[in-house]
């Protein structure tokens, strides 16, 4: 009998960047023809399965009698794409009546396809779905920043110790490198896709999505949290929960003596939390 792959915890921009793990590369163990199809990312991460948690911004029917749901969940780092169909039953049943916006968590499988080289679209099949609140959402990105720090860090000693192959693979396991990853890893350096400048660009990403989550904390003088809390409350005024137009929004906000690079840095810390979106380009509109 299969395992069941358990389903990992991964940022949307990770994710995307993952890409087909050949059978070839695979432990002997894992290469017959019934083990599932697993994605490897540019850190290293091997995965089949996917828990995500973030805000659903766009849902849409894509297939005829409502039999095919096509979903956007957005978390700090970026979006990913999701989908439910008639082999999908509970979580068709789930997006056929969800309100958009909403905190969901979500687990799936994960899927890719390349309809020609160069061209990759990586997207989770919806297993489970279910509502949370913005405090489970904030919960599941701490926790996940944190292992992917954590792989970001042995990423790092691997590209350090000028190792490769079979002899990195040894050198991870003896420094407590879980088996899978040192795995991972050793394949993913066999690679050419730049993966240092892709962990600089996640771990810039993670920072600025961790600052998003306490945006009013992390700024200690007063002036400045009351000129956020004012764009926060002009932002509600303007209708803020229907969507307001960006660029009257930062005029309305301007003519009212509060600085534009203000009035942006709070629509960036908003859109990383979660806390508002665009369900158009130009658009912004607060979740709640």
């Amino acid at each position: 009998m299969l395992k069941r792959e358990i389903a990992k915890r991964v940022f949307a921009k990770e994710f995307e960047a993952c890409r087909e793990l050949e059978k070839s590369e695979r432990p002997a163990s894992e290469a017959d023809s019934k083990s599932p199809n697993l994605l490897i990312s540019p850190l290293g991460l091997i995965l089949n399965r996917v828990f995500a948690v973030g805000v659903l911004t766009e849902l849409d029917s894509i297939g005829t009698q409502n039999e095919m749901w096509k979903a956007r969940i957005v978390d700090p780092t970026g979006a990913f794409t999701v989908y439910a169909g008639q082999f999908q039953p509970d979580a068709s049943i789930f997006f056929s009546t969800a309100q958009v916006p909403a905190f969901i968590a979500l687990t799936g499988k994960a899927r890719i396809y390349e309809p020609e080289p160069g061209s990759v679209f990586i997207s989770i099949r919806a297993e489970e779905v279910n509502v949370v609140d913005e405090e489970i959402r904030n919960r599941w990105v701490v926790d996940t920043a944190e292992q992917t720090v954590d792989r970001l860090e042995v990423f790092s000693d691997a590209l350090a110790s000028g190792y490769r192959g079979e002899t990195l693979r040894e050198y991870l396991l003896e420094r407590g490198v879980s088996e899978e990853l040192a795995e991972g890893i050793s394949i993913i350096l066999e690679r050419e896709r730049a993966p240092q400048e892709f962990a600089k660009q996640l771990r810039a990403s993670i920072r600025e999505g961790l600052k998003a989550l306490n945006f009013e904390a992390e700024d200690t003088a007063e002036a400045k949290a009351d000129q956020k809390e004012f764009v926060l409350e002009l932002l509600r005024e303007m209708g803020g929960g229907k969507g307001v137009d960006y660029a009257s929004f930062v005029n309305a906000a301007v003519s009212r003596g509060v600085p534009e690079e203000v009035v942006e840095e709070v629509v960036r810390s908003l859109l990383a939390g979660g806390q508002c979106y665009e369900p158009k380009i130009g658009i912004i509109r607060l979740v709640g």
